[in-house]
């Protein structure tokens, strides 16, 4: 059980006791910050519910998340997946499992449309919530709910992964930047953001020594657009109680959301960060 899961044990442990004592609740929230294995965990749960090693094929299995076209799961969704199709009896277990994913993401029809199902759930019903988020949801939806808290995975469960999957050496700042989120240790590494890490970490290095030429040099061939990168600089200065800096990063964030010239943006920033450091 669980096997391909790194860390979260106790929460673990609480799901297969679950399981092996036939007390599952009809409906869940898996609840923590992004890129902890929420959805993994939850997928993984409802093999394990259904008794099958195959979701995909599974007709007593349905995944939900947001359109890629939608900033909202819409109320549509919700009834012509989950609603329309939840009195149909399970057709190869004794369950029938939904997940809905980013479900934080659920407007306000959407999730009246879904409180009569938990309120009055088939039996053979179970619903699990993944959500980073909880303060979007109506409080109805919420005291309907059997609410497990992820915690973040810690340093040592992060390096494991890390090490397990790429094989390459971070430095233990990007650790701490990604506060236990293996998503975001995926999103660094997939899109190719480790050179941009590091060249960060140089733009500091020259900060320090108040070097402007190399601060802005190291600064080009950066992508701030990426707004991780901003965030990993912000952090860099907040971890060196360079507060007043921070303040200058929040206002280039601010400035780049609002369509300001890039280059003088960053330029910008970067100069005022030196001159307060």
């Amino acid at each position: 059980m669980f096997e391909n899961i790194i860390g979260h044990d106790k929460t673990l442990g609480f799901l297969q006791e679950a399981i092996k004592s036939n007390n599952i609740s009809h409906a869940y929230l898996f609840n923590g910050q992004k890129g902890i294995g929420k959805s993994a965990i939850a997928k993984e749960f409802a093999k394990l519910i259904l008794k099958t090693d195959n979701l995909e094929s599974n007709v007593d299995y349905k995944y939900i998340a947001k359109l890629e076209d939608k900033k909202d799961i819409l109320v549509e969704q919700i009834r012509k997946e989950l609603i329309d199709d939840i009195y149909i009896v399970p057709a190869t277990s004794d369950k029938k499992v939904y997940v809905i994913d980013d479900a934080q993401d659920l407007n306000i029809a959407a999730q009246n449309a879904l409180l009569k199902t938990l309120e009055e759930p088939p039996k053979y019903v179970v619903v699990i919530l993944v959500s980073n988020l909880t303060s979007k949801f109506l409080p109805t939806i919420i005291s309907r709910l059997n609410i497990i808290n992820f915690s973040p995975l810690s340093k040592e469960e992060l390096k494991k992964y890390f090490d397990e999957k790429y094989k390459v050496e971070i430095n233990d700042r990007i650790y701490d930047f990604t506060n236990g989120s293996m998503g975001l240790l995926d999103e660094i590494m997939q899109k190719n953001m480790l050179a941009d890490f590091n060249n960060i970490d140089l733009i500091y290095e020259s900060i320090e020594s108040k070097d402007s030429v190399k601060s802005l040099f190291y600064s080009q061939k950066v992508d701030f657009s990426n707004a991780n990168l901003l965030d990993y600089l912000e952090f860099i200065l907040y971890s060196n109680f360079k507060y007043s800096c921070v303040n200058i990063v929040e206002k280039a964030k601010e400035r780049l959301k609002y369509n300001g010239n890039y280059d003088i943006v960053i330029d910008s920033m970067i100069l005022k960060i030196i001159e307060n450091s």
